[in-house]
C-alpha cells in the first residue's frame, strides 16, 4: 500500500480569537496546520502547539468542519525520513514568537520578517506551519526553495502543498 504525508489545514474552534487574529492577518479560512503520517503502523497527527511538537490521535482534527486535507505519496525511504523528522521535533518548544516573525513575512515581506527574527529569541522554537514545513521537506527537500521554514503562515504552507502536489501529478 502506497504511504502518503497528509498536509492538514485546520481552523478548530478551539482558540477562537487567536484563531480569528491569524485568519484575518493571512486572508485564509485556516489557521493552524499539521501533519498525518503513520507512526508504528499507527495514523497520527503530528502538530506544534503550546507547550511543543507532539503527536495525538489520528482522528484529533474529525470534528473541524474547516478543514483540507493534501495528500502527498511518499516512498519507504521518504516515510522513514519523515518519522525521524518527527522524532528529532517531537518535545521542541512552541513558540509564539514564531508566529509573530511569520504573520510578518506574510504583511510586510522577507525585510520586516528578517528584522523580527534577530530582535526575538526564537531560535529553539517552532510554529504549527514551520513544523510542517519541515516534515515535509524531510520527505521532499526541495519543498518551498529556500525560504525559512518559520516564515510561513498556515496559508502559505497550504497554497505551497497544493503547487507541490500538482507538480507531482496529484489532484487535490
Amino acid at each position: 500500500m502506497q504511504k502518503t504525508i497528509d498536509l492538514i489545514y485546520v481552523t478548530t474552534g478551539r482558540h477562537p480569537t487567536v484563531e480569528k487574529i491569524i485568519c484575518e492577518a493571512t486572508n485564509s479560512k485556516y489557521s493552524h496546520a499539521a501533519i498525518g503520517i503513520e507512526i508504528e503502523g499507527t495514523y497520527r497527527i503530528v502538530e506544534a502547539v503550546r507547550p511543543a511538537v507532539r503527536i495525538v490521535p489520528g482522528n484529533y482534527f474529525d470534528n473541524c468542519t474547516i478543514k483540507q486535507v493534501v495528500s502527498l505519496p511518499i516512498s519507504e525511504e521518504q516515510h522513514r525520513t519523515v518519522v525521524e523528522k518527527v522524532m528529532e521535533l517531537v518535545g521542541t518548544e512552541y513558540g509564539v514568537d514564531d508566529c509573530v516573525v511569520s504573520g510578518l513575512h506574510n504583511l510586510l515581506g522577507e525585510q520586516a520578517a528578517a528584522i523580527a527574527n534577530r530582535l526575538l529569541d526564537n531560535g529553539d522554537t517552532i510554529q504549527c506551519s514551520g513544523a510542517q514545513v519541515e516534515f515535509i521537506r524531510a520527505a521532499f527537500p526541495d519543498f518551498a526553495g529556500d525560504c525559512p521554514s518559520n516564515h510561513f503562515t498556515p496559508e502559505q504552507a497550504r497554497q505551497f502543498a497544493i503547487d507541490y502536489a500538482a507538480r507531482l501529478g496529484v489532484t487535490v
